[in-house]
């Protein structure tokens, strides 16, 4: 009896032994592999993103404003000329005749005012010793007058004279690239023609023209007012940086067609890099903060909001409520329940709990491990 009970004691022994390994195993599961961010305190730009269309800020059409014939072309197609370059030169002979012939009437009319002016003189000293009527005098007085008049209107027509020859010569209204030529030298041009003799389009500086929502008028109104309306473009596949200026104009209208409003941002341009009608992708910056920045791809969106999934120096997460001022550009600025320096989980959010041990790998999506997208540290 004593040896059954034993026996019976041993193998109970091992029994409850041998189930304790897999009771433990099933209590602590191997951690889950994740991957993480670390949150950091950065500077971040709230922007608004477009498409928009490269606009020169001046465009026009040059025209002859007299009739002539072309003797002189002295720019090239395709030439960056400065205000006030020759453009074109007209025949002016006829013009030159006309302002010697003014200059001369002029001097004979002055002649004849001096003389004029002589004889009136004489007679007031002869009407006061009483040789003179007083009616001769004044007729004397009133020639002199007349002559008066007529130098005036000499000088009226030397000025106008002086003023067809100036339209002889058509000089560049501004700084700008010359485009196609629209005559030769030996033609007529005439002051009511509608082609123009050349197109000119200022390209340094240049303008960017796009539209942002309606709705979001009052962020850039207030950005253009604290001087932190930056624009940055780039191509339009985003594979390439061109250059970044201030927005200058917002129109004074909603388009209630849209629901938009037109935007003019103004770029430097000496390289040449923007050329009229070329498309490109805009973003403008509306507000620039400084806080907890982390990948929008951090945060999930549950019943009672977004949370987060912390991990812990025990490798274990923690669950955390967050609360965000904004997202732009993938990234999202954190107000509250994400710490500098945590490590948030980014993938494998979806296997994971509250109070779970993980597995870290550093996350290497886009955007990298630095964090980009209008973000400065």
């Amino acid at each position: 009896m004593k040896r059954n009970l034993s026996i019976l004691s041993t193998f109970s022994f091992i029994s409850v032994s041998g189930l304790m390994a897999p009771l433990q195993a099933a209590e602590e599961p191997p951690p889950i592999p994740v991957t993480a961010v670390t949150a950091q305190t950065a500077t971040i730009h709230r922007v608004i993103n477009g498409i928009g269309t490269v606009s020169p800020l001046q465009s026009v059409t040059v025209r002859s404003r007299i009739d002539g014939q072309v003797v002189e072309i002295p720019f090239t197609e395709g030439q960056i000329v400065a205000k006030g370059s020759v453009l074109l030169k007209l025949d002016d002979r006829e013009l030159l005749s006309n302002l010697v012939s003014a200059k001369a009437k002029k001097a004979q009319d002055e002649a004849q005012l001096k003389n004029a002016k002589t004889d009136a003189e004489r007679y007031a000293t002869l009407a006061e010793k009483g040789v003179a009527s007083t009616s001769v005098l004044e007729q004397k007085n009133a020639s002199s007058q007349q002559y008066v008049a007529a130098v005036q209107y000499d000088d009226a027509m030397i000025k106008n004279a002086e003023t067809q020859l100036s339209f002889a010569t058509v000089t560049a209204p501004f700084t700008g690239r010359t485009g196609f030529k629209q005559v030769d030298v030996g033609s007529v041009v005439s002051a009511s023609s509608t082609n123009g003799i050349v197109t000119i389009t200022q390209m340094d500086p240049i303008g960017v023209s796009f539209v942002a929502p309606g709705g979001r008028f009052g962020e850039i109104r207030d950005a253009m007012q604290n001087g932190i309306a930056e624009v940055e473009l780039s191509t339009t596949d985003g594979t390439r940086n061109l250059t970044a200026g201030k927005l200058t104009i917002m129109d004074n209208a909603v388009d209630a067609s849209n629901g938009s409003i037109h935007l003019r941002a103004t770029f430097d341009n000496k390289n040449g890099i923007l050329w009229p009608g070329l498309p490109v992708a805009t973003r403008l910056t509306v507000e620039i903060r400084k806080g907890i920045v982390v990948p929008d791809k951090a945060l999930a969106r549950g019943r009672d909001g977004l949370y987060a999934y912390v991990v812990q120096a025990d490798g274990k997460v923690v669950k955390r409520s967050v609360k965000t001022a904004f997202v732009t550009d993938a990234m999202a600025l954190v107000s509250e329940g994400i710490n500098d320096g945590d490590h948030v989980v980014m993938d494998g959010q979806s296997r994971i709990g509250d109070g779970v041990k993980v597995v870290v790998t550093p996350w290497n999506g886009s955007p990298t491990g630095e964090l980009s997208g209008g973000v400065s540290q």
